[in-house]
């Protein structure tokens, strides 16, 4: 029996899953969610990594979660990641395209850097003869910060990837009759945006708009507490029927700059692959609850769009059936844990 945890470290909330696997079945054992540590002290000093440690020790022990080995996800938005092509090359040829492609993407020394790389698709199988590699940065102290915490943890980290890689993990048994879908990951801070073509990722991009962007365009235009704020926007988010549409009015130019970056992801990838289209949007991370979105971007980008559900052949006790309604802020932790069961 394999048993995994997958810990989704938010800038606004922690979320833990832990699944077993036995005999081809995947059973959820544990999961939970706390706040994240308050911003009260600067990134990565002690005090810092303290109040992260004392969260997540908080949360193993309140669900009960009985394995150390943690599988971890890095931010889009701290990581560099991006789908190369290169010609038909040799293992130590691909070696030389990738630092040398290192080089050109990644805006950081490339000694403070830790590198790796997949491929994803082979010459022979690619009209054009070329090798797709996503190409995958991580700034070494974003990787030490993260094994310091899970250390002290008394966890054992056992691998890491991107939060997107995870969540298209996690939602594609759901989708898996769809050739291509597009995955939008929508947290506090930041949107990532991925396109898979049959399963495997083909396209990513991370952008500086999230549930706070629009909590803060409450408070600006409507006068509102952040707290307030925030309320609203859970409870009656894209709703024109609440306070004569201000609501609306107010996240419009936040909407129409997510809108714009969604319909440019769209055209880019229509341009490469012109005999394929994106079948279906799916919406994951916690901003996609917001009442409305669905239907908004299904109306604005004229693509059907859909919440994320990670649970698909995963097998859930009754205790755990009030996680049915909240598959998109579970998907990254739910695609870390399916790692590797």
């Amino acid at each position: 029996m394999t048993t995994t945890l997958g810990i989704d470290i938010g800038s606004h909330t922690i979320k833990l899953i832990e699944i077993t696997q036995e005999k081809g079945v995947c059973t959820l054992r544990a999961a939970g969610s706390m706040l994240s540590p308050e911003k009260d002290s600067a990134p990565n000093t002690s005090s810092d990594v303290e109040q992260l440690v004392y969260v997540i020790r908080q949360l193993v022990a309140d669900t009960g979660a009985k394995s150390e080995n943690v599988m971890l996800a890095f931010p889009e938005s701290k990581v560099f990641t991006r789908v190369i092509e290169v010609p038909n090359l040799s293992k130590r040829e691909l070696m030389s395209a990738i630092q040398y492609e290192a080089e050109q993407y990644i805006p950081l020394p490339l000694d403070q850097v830790n590198i790796d790389y997949t491929v994803l698709r082979d010459a022979k199988t690619t009209p054009d003869k070329k090798m797709e590699i996503l190409l995958v940065g991580a700034p070494k102290n974003l990787i030490d910060r993260s094994m310091h915490v899970l250390d002290d943890c008394d966890l054992l980290p056992v691998a890491a990837e991107t939060e997107i890689l995870a969540s298209g993990r996690a939602v594609f048994p759901s989708v898996s009759h769809l050739s291509t879908f597009m995955l939008i990951s929508s947290g506090a801070q930041t949107t990532d945006i991925a396109i898979f073509r049959k399963g495997i990722i083909s396209f990513a991009r991370s952008i500086a708009v999230g549930g706070e962007a629009l909590s803060r365009s409450l408070v600006q235009s409507l006068d509102f507490s952040f707290a307030q704020a925030e309320e609203y926007k859970k409870t009656y988010g894209l709703s024109k029927d609440v306070l004569e549409g201000k609501l609306v009015v107010a996240m419009e130019p936040i909407m129409a700059t997510l809108v714009a970056e969604i319909k440019r992801a769209v055209a880019f990838f229509g341009e490469k692959h012109k005999e394929e289209r994106i079948e279906s949007i799916v919406l994951a991370g916690g901003t996609a609850k917001m009442p409305g979105l669905v239907s908004f971007l299904t109306e604005a980008i004229g693509i059907e769009t859909q919440l994320a559900n990670p649970w698909k052949n995963i097998v859930k006790e009754t205790r755990f059936a009030v996680l049915d309604q909240e598959g998109p802020v579970f998907t990254v932790a739910v695609g870390l844990a399916l790692r590797a069961v």
